[in-house]
C-alpha cells in the first residue's frame, strides 16, 4: 500500500472542514446561496439514510464553472455536521500528485477507517469531484455500488462523463446534469429574489404544450399578475448583467468585469487543455487554435467548416472533430439546418454557446464599449438555445433546428414526434416576419416571438408575441 497516498488522504480528511468552507463561504464568512439542485441532491441523501429509496449513486455532469464543486461541498458539509462519515475529495487533485485511480484511493481510505466499504456498519457518504480524470471511474464505482448497500456515492465531472458511462452504471445511477444558471436562479443567488412556486412550470407548459396559439395566449394572460409581481422586485439592469456573465455562479462575488472575463478565459483554457484531450485526439497546434476558432464563431455562428478550415489552414475533418468534441463537452449547442439530407448538404450548422457569457468574453477582449448594445441579440439567442437544450435535448424530449433560408426563423423546435413550434428571439420590439416566412414552408402548430414587446396574439398567422419577462422566468 502506498504510504504516501495514505498520508495524503489523512491530511485531506483532517482538513475537510477548511476545504469545505472554501467552497461554501465567501471571504467574509457569508454562506454562498444554494442552487436549485441542492434541494434535490439533499433529498437523495435523506432518502438513502432513512432507507426510503434504493438510489445510492448520483452523477452530476456539467462543464467547468457551473458550480458542481460548491453544490457537493454544501451538501457534504450539511451531513458531515450531522456526524455522518463523509469523504470529500477532488480526484483531479489526487491525480496531480499520484498516478493512481479511484480504486487505489478507496483502498487507502479503507485502511484509514479500518473497515472494508462493503461491510461498513454505519453509512459512508462519498463525494468525489472531477472523476473523469480517472479513465476507469465508471468500472470502479459500478463495482463499489454492487459490493455494498451502505455507501452513498455522489460524483461530479465534465459533461463528457455521461459519454464515458457504461450501460451498467447508467442503469444504477441517477444523472442530474448541472447547467449554467437560469435568470430566476441568478436573481435568487445574487439578490435573494425567490421565484413563485410552480410559476416556471406553468409558463413552460403554456408556451410549449398548449394545443393552439389561442390556448397559449389565454394561459399566459392568466399568469400576467404573477409575472408582473415578480418583476416589481427585480432591477431590469440585471438582464444585461445576466446575459453578459450571470449564468456562471462564480461571477457574482467578483469585483469587476476584467476579473470575470479573465476567469472565463482561464475556464476555457482548462476545457481546451484538460477536457478536450479526453474526448478526442488532437495535437498541441490544434488545441492552440481552438480559442481562435471559438472567437470566429462568436463573431458569426453559422460560418461553414470549409470557411473555417481555409481561415485557420486546417483539415476540414479536424475542424469537424473540434466542434464534435466542443458539443460533447456541452460548451456549444449545435443547431442543424432544417430540411432533408439533400437540401441541407451545403448548409452550415449553427453553433451557439451554452452560456452567453462565453461569447461575451470574446466580445469583451476583442470589441469596444458599444459591443453589448450592438450584439445583445446574439447573447439572447445563446440563452434561448441553451434553454431549449436544457428543457428538451437533455430530457430526450425534442430536437432543435433552424431555418437556413434568408429571413428564416431562429429555431424550429420539434417536441416528440408530432409537435412543431417556430421560435424567433430579439431584445427589441421584434416583428414576426421571420416566423411567418418559416411557417409558410414548414407545417407547425404555432409560432412564438420572444421579444421586449407586449403579450399579444396574431390569430390570422397563429403567432403569439411573448414578452421576455415570461421567457426569463422559465
Amino acid at each position: 500500500m502506498n504510504q504516501e497516498l495514505i498520508q495524503y488522504l489523512q491530511k485531506q480528511i483532517q482538513t475537510t472542514d477548511t476545504r469545505l468552507g472554501h467552497f461554501t463561504h465567501d471571504l467574509s464568512g457569508e454562506k454562498y446561496p444554494q442552487r436549485f439542485l441542492y434541494v434535490k441532491l439533499k433529498k437523495y441523501l435523506d432518502d438513502f439514510l432513512n432507507k426510503t429509496s434504493s438510489n445510492r449513486m448520483v452523477i452530476i455532469p456539467g462543464f467547468r464553472g457551473v458550480g458542481k464543486t460548491t453544490l457537493t461541498a454544501q451538501v457534504c458539509s450539511e451531513f458531515k455536521n450531522k456526524n455522518y462519515r463523509t469523504l470529500f475529495l477532488s480526484i483531479e487533485d489526487v491525480r496531480n500528485y499520484f498516478d493512481i485511480g479511484i480504486n487505489e484511493i478507496l483502498s487507502s481510505y479503507e485502511k484509514i477507517i479500518g473497515e472494508n466499504l462493503e461491510s461498513v456498519s454505519s453509512p459512508v457518504l462519498l463525494f468525489l469531484d472531477e472523476v473523469q480524470t480517472d479513465p476507469k471511474w465508471a468500472v470502479t464505482l459500478k463495482s463499489l455500488f454492487e459490493r455494498t448497500r451502505n455507501v452513498f456515492i455522489c460524483v461530479t465531472g465534465s459533461s463528457a462523463i455521461v459519454l464515458q458511462s457504461t450501460p451498467n452504471i447508467a442503469r444504477r445511477a441517477i444523472f442530474e446534469p448541472m447547467t449554467p444558471m437560469c435568470f430566476s436562479e441568478y436573481q435568487m443567488i445574487k439578490n435573494k429574489v425567490y421565484p413563485f412556486a410552480r410559476l416556471k412550470n406553468k409558463i413552460r407548459q403554456a408556451v410549449y404544450f398548449s394545443s393552439t396559439a389561442e390556448d397559449m395566449y389565454l394561459k399566459l394572460s392568466d399568469l400576467k399578475y404573477q409575472v408582473n409581481n415578480y418583476w416589481s422586485k427585480v432591477d431590469r439592469h440585471d438582464i444585461v448583467k445576466y446575459l453578459s456573465y450571470g449564468t456562471f455562479p462564480f461571477t457574482i462575488t467578483m469585483p469587476d468585469e476584467i476579473s470575470i472575463y479573465n476567469n472565463i478565459s482561464l475556464l476555457l483554457e482548462k476545457i481546451i487543455k484538460q477536457d478536450m484531450p479526453t474526448l478526442g485526439s488532437f495535437d498541441q497546434d490544434t488545441l492552440g487554435a481552438v480559442k481562435r476558432i471559438l472567437n470566429a464563431i462568436a463573431e458569426n455562428d453559422t460560418t461553414s467548416l470549409v470557411t473555417l478550415a481555409n481561415k485557420f489552414d486546417m483539415n476540414r475533418l479536424t475542424i469537424a472533430n473540434i466542434f464534435d468534441v466542443l458539443e460533447k463537452a456541452e460548451l456549444m449547442v449545435k443547431i442543424p439546418p432544417h430540411g432533408s439530407n439533400m437540401t441541407i448538404a451545403n448548409k452550415p450548422n449553427k453553433y451557439l454557446f451554452m452560456s452567453p457569457a462565453i461569447r461575451m468574453s470574446f466580445f469583451y477582449f476583442t470589441g469596444n464599449e458599444g459591443t453589448y448594445l450592438t450584439r445583445q441579440g446574439k447573447l439572447l439567442e445563446d440563452s434561448v438555445g441553451a434553454h431549449l437544450y436544457r428543457e428538451f435535448i437533455l430530457r430526450g424530449d425534442g430536437v432543435i433546428r433552424y431555418d437556413s433560408a434568408q429571413g428564416g426563423a431562429d429555431f424550429i423546435l420539434q417536441i416528440g414526434n408530432n409537435k412543431k413550434i417556430i421560435v424567433e428571439v430579439g431584445m427589441g420590439a421584434k416583428d414576426k416576419k421571420q416566423v411567418v416566412s418559416t411557417m409558410r414552408k414548414i407545417k407547425s402548430d404555432y409560432g412564438i416571438v420572444f421579444s421586449s414587446g407586449t403579450l399579444n396574439i396574431d390569430r390570422e398567422n397563429n403567432i403569439v408575441n411573448i414578452p421576455l419577462d415570461y421567457y426569463f422566468l422559465m
